[in-house]
């Protein structure tokens, strides 16, 4: 249809391998930046992202 708009928003939840606590504040402060910078490069748009010792949450589109 002419003048029809729409977007797909998606929370993505990735975690660690066997939920061990990897991500520590010093891995996520380099982590989350490269994870933006493929989502960038794959022409998505990162919204948010964050998350835990053992999981990511990412909100893009």
């Amino acid at each position: 249809m002419p003048g029809t708009y729409s977007q797909i928003l998606l929370h993505v939840v990735f975690s660690t391998k066997r939920r061990q606590p990897w991500i520590t504040p010093n891995v996520a402060e380099r982590l989350y930046p490269y994870m933006g910078g493929i989502v960038r490069a794959e022409k998505g748009v990162l919204y948010d992202i964050g998350g835990v010792e053992d999981h990511v949450h990412m909100y893009l589109r």
